[in-house]
């Protein structure tokens, strides 16, 4: 085993591969829990009942509270079907736990927070940019696992490196725009310091730990494609970025 395999720990096995239906099922329905708690946060107002009590002045979400609602759904129902139908390699019990625990928390967060944070009606320049970044974030991570698994569904390009579509502008553009659709789902509550606290945690995960990781393993499997890949395609994040 490399040093740098030592070095960072990357949450899935990628040597095992194949269909676990149970623990997708049990992923689809931890996830599932989200956008209903958001909802109860939202429109019965337990989220008014949960503040008030800590003496910070609440202020009618209004349609921001309810997109945030819509997201949330969004983000689970594209989660899932990555989970069933994109990721190949098999993720454990304990793992789908603690994602589904902290997409929870963080969501909630973000749903309070539309609580104390203004506009109360109406949208505002932070949820329109909150909700520019979710849409453009969620669909880049989208497309580019769909024509990623599209090339590897082919017989032709087994053992071969996919940098076409929008890997073609970063080497891991899913995790950019994965970043970039949690941090518009957060501002759009309009808690900008939960944003950009959340930004930087995924973009420090990501650069610190994940890319490494992914580095390490398509280095071992593609070798001098790998590097290829690494010249023609200098950002790793966000095209023209970083």
């Amino acid at each position: 085993m490399s040093n740098q395999s030592k070095k960072f720990h990357d949450y899935l096995d990628r040597s095992k591969k194949g269909s676990n239906p149970l623990s997708r099922l049990f992923f689809s329905v931890v996830r599932a829990i989200d956008p209903y708690i958001q909802y109860l946060i939202v429109v019965p107002g337990y989220g008014h009942q949960i503040i008030s009590k800590t003496g910070i002045v609440t202020i009618n979400p209004g349609q921001k509270g309810l997109v945030l609602v819509v997201m949330t759904a969004a983000c689970t129902i594209k989660q899932i079907f990555h989970m069933t139908c994109i990721l190949e390699e098999q993720i454990s019990y304990p793992m789908i736990l603690a994602i589904g625990i902290f997409d929870i928390i963080t969501h909630s967060l973000a749903t309070l927070s539309s609580f104390i944070y203004g506009p109360s009606n109406g949208l505002g320049t932070l949820q329109y940019v909150g909700i520019s970044f979710f849409t453009v974030g969620i669909l880049t991570e989208l497309i580019s696992e769909l024509q990623r698994k599209r090339f590897k569904n082919n017989p032709v390009n087994k053992g071969k490196i996919y940098s076409g579509g929008l890997f073609s502008l970063a080497r891991h553009i899913n995790y950019g725009g994965f970043t970039l659709w949690r941090t518009g789902l957060v501002l759009t509550s309009g808690n900008y310091w939960l944003a950009a606290l959340l930004f930087s945690l995924h973009t420090w995960d990501f650069t610190t730990r994940a890319i490494p990781c992914m580095t390490d393993y398509c280095s071992k499997k593609y070798g001098e494609d790998w590097k290829k890949f690494e010249n023609d395609v200098p950002y790793t994040l966000f095209p023209y970025i970083c």
